[in-house]
């Protein structure tokens, strides 16, 4: 399902570069995302993915380059820069839950102080928002109790709980045991699948970047190497340093 020219682009980064120090890890990295789309951005460590997903978001700042949110060009400081974070969620590798809280309480935190949200509302979220999950009866738990999978749950609970518009996944499985990746990845299915959720997603995890993703892109060496539909990417990839990459990690 190809929906990029359903809608204007709602994600636009272009020519972002990235030092660090003389080392240069993105070199003009450009993407448009529209609205429901689901982009799965794949290589090797290294090349620049979770760099490029920072700098989207401003975790990192790019020397050179521009993000626009819905037309807009975001600058680096004051409210354009604080709206874009509460519209672009993200979920990170490390859950980040704060561990004196309840799960209810990481999920409904977001809300409370950020969106003003009232209490009794956002805690009606929140518990729907675990239901969605599988989580409903850990809503009274405190983190350290649940496994990674469930850690890693309550994350995108947590993200989805500030309503954004666009949400990153940054290798969101790569701290899993690998018989709880399955449950993570069955989430952001759903979300791609049935709710239509904007997504850019860093992973390892190439079913689900057959199963959900409208576009694939490789990465290497801080350049978008190659870009094409699941179904091409994995059968017919043009470059030999995809397909180098591809018969590495599917033989593994």
């Amino acid at each position: 399902m190809d929906k990029t020219n359903e809608n204007k682009p709602i994600l636009s980064a272009k020519d972002i570069n990235k030092w660090f120090g003389d080392l240069p890890v993105l070199k003009g990295v450009s993407l448009d995302i529209a609205e429901g789309e689901v982009v799965v951005i794949i290589g090797a460590s290294g090349s620049g993915k979770s760099t490029f997903l920072r700098c989207i978001n401003f975790l990192e700042e790019a020397q050179k380059g521009t993000i626009s949110f819905r037309g807009k060009k975001i600058r680096k400081q004051g409210r354009d820069l604080n709206k874009l974070r509460t519209e672009i969620g993200m979920v990170f590798q490390h859950f980040n839950l704060f561990p004196h809280m309840t799960v209810l309480g990481n999920v409904m935190e977001g809300p409370v102080q950020v969106r003003k949200m009232p209490y009794k509302k956002a805690e009606k979220h929140a518990r729907a928002l675990l239901e969605k999950v599988g989580l409903g009866d850990k809503a009274d738990v405190y983190p350290s109790t649940l496994s990674g999978g469930q850690k890693q749950r309550v994350a995108i609970a947590r993200a989805l709980a500030m309503n954004p518009s666009v949400l990153l996944f940054d290798e969101p499985t790569s701290a899993l045991d690998p018989e709880l990746v399955g449950e993570v990845v069955q989430v952001m299915k759903d979300l791609a699948n049935n709710d239509g959720m904007t997504m850019i997603v860093v992973t390892h995890e190439m079913w689900f970047a057959k199963e959900a993703a409208d576009r694939v892109l490789f990465m290497d060496d801080g350049v978008i190497l190659e870009e094409a539909t699941p179904d091409k990417m994995f059968s017919e990839p043009e470059h030999e340093r995809t397909k180098q990459f591809l018969q590495q990690i599917l033989n593994n």
